[in-house]
């Protein structure tokens, strides 16, 4: 017979057993454990007044190694954060024994663990010692193991040595170069991101913008411009709060643990990205916002890689972007050129010209106060392996780039 359980108890019990698989396999838990586990094996040694006659000690020898036994164990709750200290803790130890002639089992143990925390989790300046002291171990190991006369134990307690900071500063450099890959990931995310959001908060504020002062400047023969403009405007900020929603869900992304304590992404469905077959819309926009756009498609339309539709569709609507926000009122023509070894795509107005008949020049880095968006999106095309450039021609503005097929 099954036992029912209420939903609210299954609930629980599962938060808490979720609770205790992330708990079990943390540092912290990880070191404490260690550090039991060596004071209870030094504590072994210790003659303790309840042992048999000639096993026993007196009460000084049983405080002294109990004291050696601390000093071997108890400093590893801070292994990661001191490894030195613990290091030379854990030597200190291992160097009285010797000398009083006491059992080196636990301590050369201890020793060993050090030195792999020395290598794993000390500082640059603490590694580079570590590689000093892996070579003075082999050294050590060689001219013992010539001169020990049949006895290796001593070299068998370098080589050991050695061996622990070998794994330690190994351990450290996978976990540096893991650290440095997902910095770099973060950055790219980042860079990424910034770009996505640029791209939507321009295009919907610039058309906002002009909509907006259309509407303050309509005639009064004409009320139902300020409507139309007032609707205009709502559903450029209803598209732009959409894909804002994109990104903000994207920074939100949060790591979650799976049953063993391990973490991972979650499995969260990514909302639509767009793509070229939404250029419509944006032309439609522009429409909107006073700018006579359309839209010219030459050769075969077809669908291309994601990231390859999404950086053409932010090249028309930075092209749409700067001609609504300094060519408004003009004629501005969107062309898709397609083509076996990549997609053309230019987006040219017929404003007045800053410099007639100035050459075309790749987008740069504005300085303060613009150009972000061109940089943007020639940074975009770039890391797709295109080629971007944008400027004044003969009367107008044109923005063009080209995105093989194979990006």
């Amino acid at each position: 017979m099954t036992r029912w359980r209420s939903p609210l108890a299954t609930y629980r019990r599962g938060m808490r057993s979720g609770a205790l698989a992330r708990r079990r396999l943390t540092p912290v838990i990880a070191d404490r454990l260690l550090a039991v586990g060596l004071a209870i094996w030094a504590l072994f040694d210790v003659p303790w007044w309840w042992r048999p006659p000639g096993h026993r000690g007196p009460e000084l020898a049983i405080l002294g190694i109990s004291a050696l036994a601390a000093l071997q164990s108890v400093p590893f709750l801070w292994r990661r954060q001191q490894p030195a200290i613990v290091f030379g803790a854990a030597a200190t130890a291992l160097t009285v024994k010797f000398a009083a002639h006491l059992n080196l089992w636990s301590a050369s143990a201890a020793v060993l663990t050090a030195a792999y925390g020395l290598g794993a989790y000390g500082s640059q300046a603490i590694r580079r010692a570590a590689r000093v002291l892996v070579v003075v171990a082999v050294i050590a190991a060689i001219v013992t193991l010539q001169a020990g006369g049949g006895n290796h134990s001593a070299a068998v307690a370098c080589a050991l040595l050695g061996t622990a900071l070998v794994i330690g500063t190994n351990t450290a450099a996978r976990q540096d170069l893991a650290t440095s890959l997902a910095r770099q990931v973060h950055e790219q995310e980042r860079a990424d991101l910034a770009r996505e959001i640029h791209d939507v908060v321009a295009h919907q504020l610039s058309a906002i913008a002009v909509q907006a002062g259309a509407a303050r400047f309509a005639s009064a023969a004409n009320p139902q411009a300020p409507v139309a403009a007032v609707v205009a405007i709502e559903q450029g900020a209803r598209a732009g709060l959409d894909e804002l929603n994109t990104l903000v869900r994207r920074l939100r992304r949060t790591d979650a643990a799976d049953g063993n304590g391990a973490y991972r992404l979650p499995d969260v469905r990514p909302a639509p990205q767009p793509r070229l077959y939404d250029v419509p819309r944006l032309i439609e926009r522009a429409r909107d916002c006073g700018l006579r756009a359309e839209l010219v498609i030459d050769g075969q339309a077809r669908p291309l890689a994601d990231a390859t539709e999404l950086a053409g569709y932010r090249v028309v609507q930075e092209g749409l972007t700067n001609a609504i926000r300094y060519a408004s009122g003009t004629a501005a023509t969107v062309r898709l050129r397609y083509s076996e070894a990549g997609i053309l795509i230019e987006v040219a107005d017929e404003g007045p010209a800053a410099d007639m008949g100035a050459p075309m020049a790749p987008a740069e880095p504005a300085g303060p106060g613009g150009g972000a968006g061109l940089a943007g999106v020639s940074e975009r095309v770039r890391l797709l392996g295109g080629q971007f450039e944008a400027g004044q021609r003969q009367q107008g503005f044109v923005v063009r780039a080209f995105l093989p097929s194979n990006s």
